[in-house]
């Protein structure tokens, strides 16, 4: 709100009403996007994306390469730590 709004004691005018509401809309499509994600399992395995965008032959082979490599490091470190 201006100063002089609220110097003058006026209250909020219509516009700003019409912004919160915009701003609700947009919060609350954002949550359902979100749940939908989650719902269809769109969050459920993030690393193989990175090895997906190394396949650019027909075969697939270089990231299912990099992959295994990856996953032998990590069970590598792991076996060590324990």
């Amino acid at each position: 709100m201006c100063p002089n709004c609220i110097l003058n004691q006026q209250g909020l005018s219509s516009g700003i009403y019409v912004a919160f509401f915009i701003c609700g809309l947009f919060f609350v499509m954002a949550i359902g996007a979100i749940l939908w994600a989650f719902k269809n399992g769109e969050f459920e395995n993030m690393e193989d994306v990175k090895f997906d965008m190394l396949d650019d032959g027909d075969d697939n082979t270089t990231g299912q390469k990099a992959l295994a490599a990856v996953e032998k490091i990590r069970l590598s470190a792991s076996t060590a730590n324990k």
